[in-house]
């Protein structure tokens, strides 16, 4: 990890690799989605009937069960998989004929990465990917980490690196700013996620970056590091696409999930 902190504004094979490798902190690209298109995209999420809200931090909410939501539950894990197509299809139809920014990064992962990209499988059934997460004006989002092993009812994951990645459609009049302290859980810390929705944040100090996304925005940083949300000001609801990518190595095709 570089002792300076070095964010990549385009999305390529390189920024990637660096990301993964952890000599850059972050990739941002500004305007990665049109305005316009954000904003009505972030109306049909917020307004939609099938919004639900987690099991802890109900003033979060999400349209698609991401990976997280499975709770190491067996039947959790079959409804996962049972939705998972249908729940892409449905978030698609919301702004169709126009393309989803999630699509999108789709389409740029097979092409810029040597070895392509596809969607990850788990107990070789597809996974779902493209949660949009709603976020109420006054919650943040506790510091944590994402590791896909932690998710498995078996504990297990093949991949050495995992990357987060958010698209941001609306933004709050002010906060909802992404926080990286850039150092991975401890064992304890990592154990504690298993029973809460995250860490303390007042015993991590303060974050080593913060990042102001605008709408339109893509942000992609490394999950198995600490990152939190910041509480959103005003009226506006902060709401966002995100998904995960998997690196095995460099000549495997990246994997994408929620």
């Amino acid at each position: 990890m570089s002792d300076t902190i070095d964010i990549a504004t385009d999305l390529n094979a390189e920024s990637l690799k660096r990301l993964i490798r952890m000599d850059i902190d972050a990739i941002h690209v500004r305007g990665f989605y049109p305005a316009e298109l954000s904003a009505r995209f972030a109306a049909k999420i917020a307004g939609h009937s099938d919004l639900e809200a987690y099991k802890v931090q109900n003033a979060l909410k999400r349209l698609g069960m991401g990976y997280v939501d499975v709770g190491k539950d067996e039947q959790n894990v079959g409804r996962y998989h049972n939705e998972a197509i249908r729940s892409m299809w449905g978030i698609r139809d919301l702004i169709y004929p126009q393309i989803t920014p999630l699509d999108h990064l789709r389409l740029l992962l097979e092409e810029v990465w040597p070895a392509g990209a596809t969607i990850e499988t788990a107990d070789n059934q597809k996974c779902f990917v493209g949660t949009c997460r709603v976020i109420d004006p006054g919650a943040n989002m506790l510091p944590h980490n994402d590791r896909f092993g932690r998710m498995r009812l078996d504990g297990l994951a093949d991949m050495t690196g995992q990357l987060a990645v958010n698209i941001y459609l609306q933004m709050p009049e002010a906060g909802g700013e992404i926080e990286l302290w850039l150092k991975e859980p401890t064992a304890a810390q990592d154990k504690e996620q298993e029973t809460r929705d995250g860490l303390d944040r007042d015993s991590l100090g303060e974050p080593k970056l913060v990042v102001k996304p605008e709408e339109g925005d893509l942000v992609i940083f490394n999950s198995r590091l600490i990152h939190g949300v910041t509480a959103g000001i005003g009226k506006r609801q902060r709401v966002t696409m995100s998904c995960f990518i998997g690196y095995r190595d460099d000549a495997l095709p990246l994997t994408y999930w929620s």
